[in-house]
């Protein structure tokens, strides 16, 4: 017997459009992954790039037998964007467990083991950790967002409460992903990742999240401020489609600052103690993020991001509400 015969089949599937400046540091990051190279496939679809992303993978993956491109032409049932192109690429993989990476996502050399750990008994979904590569105090405070959001969502799911996924580093069975019926038939979402994560639990599967350095994956920040608005409204989609137990605690910055508002004028000793204290909890959280995943680099700048993230709060609010379309990868969504 092989001493591979007892490992799991895993297929990495990656959604790429117009990606001409990412999909070769994507790549090259996993073809250095330590899992047995016989026991993992990759499947990229290319969905109608308009530049040199399909050149770029060809020569890329023209001498690795176990990368595979696929040209996305037509839509299957009720998927559209990036959900169209993971439905076709599920169709394709040989795996018992599907990877989901982005095209713009640098994953660490034990990605497939360390997601791979919790897959045991009814365990339908896995969520990584990814968090934005960071030169400056604005991609450093975003790095710090995404480290304090996943911190959060970690804590939740020792209780089994089920806050949401994340489709840059996510892992599905085939099992759990088959019993939906695939993207192609459950209802669209812009979050494609949360419809299936919510999906997948309705169908009695659990879920598990991964916090280690040994799994972090590098995404890439956002360098403009409306590119993060229209950024953070897309999550806002996903995050109002959640149970009315996860939408409370999303809107509590903004009950907060009423509420500051309010004491202001009747009580304002009382409401700067409070703001004060609500930052110090909020760096206390990062900072407990930043230890777990060995970010030394970003202690100082988790000062201010208790301003960042109250502020932040208020601005994606603001701009969720302004009748501007949500636009992604080029394609406007309703």
């Amino acid at each position: 017997m092989s001493k591979n015969d007892n490992l799991r089949m895993v297929s990495i599937l990656i959604a790429a459009r117009n990606e001409e400046h990412t999909i070769l540091r994507c790549l090259q990051s996993i073809d250095q992954l330590t899992y047995p190279r016989d026991q993992w496939e990759v499947w990229i679809g290319d969905d109608d790039s308009q530049d040199q992303t399909h050149t770029l993978i060809e020569g890329f993956i023209c001498n690795k037998p176990n990368f595979h491109l696929l040209r996305i032409t037509n839509t299957l049932g009720n998927a559209r964007g990036k959900a169209n192109v993971l439905a076709h690429l599920a169709q394709q993989a040989q795996g018992d467990y599907f990877l989901i990476t982005d095209a713009d996502v640098a994953v660490s050399s034990h990605w497939i083991q360390c997601m791979l750990a919790p897959c045991q008994g009814q365990v339908g979904v896995v969520t990584g950790i990814t968090i934005p590569t960071y030169t400056n105090i604005w991609t450093a405070l975003q790095a710090i967002d995404w480290v304090y959001a996943l911190y959060i969502i970690e804590k939740l799911s020792h209780w089994q409460i089920p806050a949401t996924a994340m489709g840059n580093n996510m892992l599905v069975t085939r099992a759990s992903y088959e019993a939906t019926g695939g993207y192609e038939t459950i209802p669209f979402s812009i979050t494609e990742d949360y419809q299936l994560f919510k999906e997948i639990l309705d169908r009695r599967y659990t879920f598990r999240q991964v916090y280690t350095h040994e799994a972090l994956a590098l995404t890439l920040p956002i360098s403009t401020i409306p590119a993060w608005l229209q950024q953070r409204k897309r999550w806002a989609h996903g995050a109002l489609q959640t149970p009315w137990y996860i939408r409370l605690p999303l809107l509590a910055p903004v009950f907060f600052w009423i509420i500051l508002l309010i004491l202001a004028i009747t009580q304002p000793w009382l409401s700067i103690l409070l703001w004060i204290g609500s930052m110090l909890i909020q760096t206390l959280v990062a900072v407990a993020g930043i230890h777990r995943l060995k970010q030394q680099k970003l202690y100082w700048s988790s000062i201010l991001f208790p301003l960042y993230f109250q502020f932040g709060t208020l601005a994606t609010l603001i701009y969720y509400y302004i009748p501007v379309k949500t636009i992604w990868k080029g394609r406007v969504y309703e």
